[in-house]
C-alpha cells in the first residue's frame, strides 16, 4: 500500500470534493486510483478528506481512505485529528478500523482535549467504553481549561452520560476548571434541571455553597438565566440550598404512595357516596367513574418528578379493584346468595391463589441478566466491534453485552433475558423466570373475573328480576354491585386478549419484543400446541424450530 503524499495545504479537486460531498463511494474509488495526493489535500479549516467521511459517520468511504493510505493522525487547524472527529461521531466501526492502521489514540487538540473528550461531547457511551477498555484514558483527565468528561457532558446537557461517568465514580464531581465552576456550576449555568438532581444525588448539596472564580454559587447561575429551564433550576436550587450541607435530597416517598392509593380511596369515596344519594347514586358513579378512569388511563409511565419513578397508579388500579371486588362479593353477593358453601369454597379457592400469584409476580425476579446463568458469548465493546457484531448489544445502564432475546427496561433498570413486555399493572417485566406464572395468572385472574361478574347478575336477578323496566332502578340502587360487575367483565375482555396474544407468542418460540422469523410453515398447530403444553407444565421453550429473532423496538 503506498503511503499519502503529504500535500497540507492544497485543497481536493473539486469533482473527488463533490463526490466525496455526495458520498459517491464508486466515484471517490476510481478517482483514488489515478490520484492517492487528495487524501492529504486540505480545504476548509484544514479538513482532509478522511474528517470529512469521519466527521459524517460515512464508514464505507472511510474505509475506501484508509485502505488506499489516508492518514488519520493530520491535523486540522484546531489540532484535531480524523480519529477524533470519529470518535465525536461515535462510529465504532471507522475507530476500530483507524486503531488498526496505527491511530494515535492518545493524540490531543490545541485546547488539550483527548479523543475520550471528543467521545463524551458526541454523547456515544458505546464508544466512551471502547476507549475506555484502551487503557489510554483516565476519566479525571482535564484539557488545557481543567474540563474534565463531566464538565462537557454536563455543558451539553446529556443526562444518560453523565449518569456513566458518575457510576463507580469514573469523575469527580467536585473538579473545578479553571473558572473555579464544578460540574453543578455548570449544569445550574445551562439549565438542566435533572443533572443538577443527579448531581446532587451524587455528593449531597456540600458543592452547591462552593463559589466560582467570581464568587458565584450555582444558584446565582441559575438565577441569571432568563429560560424555564433556568427558573426550575433555580427553584429546585433554593429548596436544597436550605438544607444541612452534608445531606442528599431524598426520594419523594410520599408522592409515591399518593399515587399508589389514589385510585383505591377515590373508587370507595365513589361507591360511599354513591350509596347515599338513593336514586342518583348510578348517575353519580357513571360520571365518576368516566373520569377516574381517564385520569388514570392517561397516566405517564412515569411520575412527573425529578427523580423519575416508575409510576404506580397502574398497579394500584389493578389491585384495588381485586381487593374492591372480593370486599363485594364476601359483604353483598355471597350473603344474598346464602346457603352457598360450594361458592364460598370456590371462589375462596380461586381468591388465595389470586392474591398468592399476584404476590409472586411483585415480588419474583422475571430475568435479571446479572442472575442468569447464561454464559456470554463476549465480554467487552472491543471484543463485539472485532467479531463485526452490532455494538448495540452492550447495555449502557448495567454494562454488560446482552446475549440474544435479552432488552433492558428502563422502568425496572435491569437487562431481562428472554424479554416479553413492562406490564404497568404489575410494575414489573414479564421475561424468562416469570412469563409462565403470568399466563397462569391471567387465567386465573380471568376465572375471577368471569364468577364476580356472573355472581353479581346472579344476585341482581334473584332480588330484582333482570328485565329493562326495572334497569334504571338497579343502576340507581346498586351501582356498587353493577360498577364492579361491568369492570370486571371489560377487565376478562382485556385479560382475553393478551392471553391469547401471549398463548401465540408462545406457540412460535417467541416473545412480544423479539418475534421468531423462521418460516411460519415450520409451526404445525401440532407443533404450536405442544410448545403451549410444554411451556405451561414445564416453563421451558420447545427449540425445534431455530430461527433469527426480530426486535420489535
Amino acid at each position: 500500500m503506498l503511503p499519502a503524499v503529504s500535500q497540507p495545504h492544497c485543497a481536493p479537486s473539486a469533482p473527488f470534493a463533490e463526490a466525496l460531498q455526495r458520498g459517491d463511494l464508486p466515484q471517490c474509488a476510481r478517482w483514488l486510483q489515478q490520484d492517492r495526493a487528495v487524501l492529504s489535500a486540505r480545504g476548509w479549516h484544514g479538513f482532509t478528506p478522511l474528517h470529512h467521511t469521519a466527521y459524517r459517520g460515512h464508514k464505507a468511504l472511510s474505509h475506501l481512505l484508509l485502505e488506499h493510505g489516508a492518514d488519520s493522525n493530520l491535523p486540522n487547524d484546531a489540532g484535531e485529528t480524523p480519529f477524533h472527529f470519529a470518535c465525536r461521531r461515535g462510529e465504532l466501526g471507522i475507530i476500530h478500523e483507524m486503531v488498526k492502521r496505527g491511530a494515535d489514540v492518545t493524540a490531543l487538540d490545541y485546547q488539550g482535549k483527548t479523543a475520550l473528550h471528543q467521545a463524551v461531547s458526541g454523547g456515544s457511551i458505546v464508544t466512551i467504553r471502547y476507549l475506555e477498555e484502551m487503557g489510554q484514558f483516565t476519566f479525571r483527565d482535564p484539557d488545557r481549561f481543567l474540563q474534565t468528561p463531566l464538565h462537557i457532558a454536563a455543558s451539553i446537557g446529556n443526562e444518560e452520560v453523565v449518569k456513566y461517568l458518575l457510576r463507580d465514580s469514573r469523575c469527580r464531581v467536585d473538579a473545578t476548571d479553571i473558572w473555579g465552576m464544578t460540574p453543578m456550576h455548570v449544569a445550574a449555568q445551562t439549565g438542566s434541571a435533572t443533572i443538577c438532581w443527579l448531581l446532587l444525588m451524587e455528593t449531597g448539596f456540600a458543592l452547591l455553597g462552593s463559589p466560582n472564580r467570581d464568587g458565584l454559587t450555582p444558584l446565582d447561575l441559575a438565577k441569571q438565566g432568563k429560560t424555564h429551564r433556568h427558573h426550575e433550576v433555580a427553584k429546585l436550587l433554593s429548596v436544597y440550598s436550605k438544607e444541612a450541607q452534608n445531606g442528599k435530597p431524598k426520594q419523594p416517598t410520599g408522592l409515591y404512595c399518593r399515587y399508589l392509593l389514589l385510585p383505591g380511596v377515590l373508587s370507595s369515596v365513589v361507591f360511599l357516596t354513591a350509596s347515599y344519594l338513593g336514586q342518583y347514586g348510578g348517575i353519580f358513579s357513571l360520571v365518576a367513574f368516566a373520569a377516574l378512569g381517564r385520569n388514570v388511563f392517561f397516566q405517564y409511565h412515569r411520575i412527573s418528578h425529578l427523580p423519575r419513578s416508575p409510576n404506580p397508579m397502574y398497579v394500584g388500579t389493578f389491585a384495588a379493584g381485586i381487593f374492591h371486588s372480593l370486599y363485594c362479593f364476601y359483604w353483598k353477593i355471597l350473603p344474598a346468595l346464602w346457603p352457598a358453601k360450594l361458592l364460598l369454597w370456590y371462589m375462596t379457592t380461586l381468591a388465595t391463589f389470586l392474591l398468592w400469584m399476584f404476590k409472586e409476580l411483585l415480588t419474583r425476579d422475571p430475568g435479571n441478566l446479572r442472575d442468569a446463568s447464561c454464559v456470554a458469548e463476549y465480554s467487552t465493546v472491543t471484543q463485539l466491534v472485532q467479531a463485526n457484531q452490532n455494538p448495540s448489544r452492550f447495555c449502557t445502564y448495567c454494562e454488560l453485552i446482552q446475549p440474544e432475546q435479552t432488552k433492558h427496561c428502563r422502568l425496572c433498570n435491569a437487562c431481562m433475558v428472554n424479554f416479553d413486555h413492562h406490564c404497568l399493572f404489575l410494575m414489573k417485566c414479564v421475561a424468562k423466570d416469570n412469563q409462565r406464572l403470568f399466563i397462569l395468572f391471567l387465567m386465573e385472574v380471568f376465572a375471577c373475573h368471569l364468577t364476580f361478574a356472573a355472581m353479581a347478575l346472579y344476585c341482581l336477578n334473584l332480588q330484582y328480576g333482570l328485565s329493562l323496566e326495572i334497569a334504571q332502578t338497579v343502576l340507581s340502587y346498586e351501582s356498587w354491585v353493577v360498577g364492579l360487575a361491568l369492570m370486571n367483565l371489560a377487565t376478562a375482555v382485556w385479560e382475553l386478549v393478551i392471553l391469547k396474544d401471549q398463548l401465540v407468542m408462545i406457540s412460535t418460540n417467541s416473545t412480544t419484543t423479539f418475534r421468531n422469523m423462521a418460516n411460519a410453515a415450520d409451526y404445525t398447530c401440532g407443533r404450536r400446541l405442544k410448545n403451549v403444553v410444554t411451556f405451561l407444565l414445564t416453563g421451558r421453550r420447545l427449540q425445534s424450530c431455530q430461527g433469527k429473532f426480530s426486535s420489535q423496538f
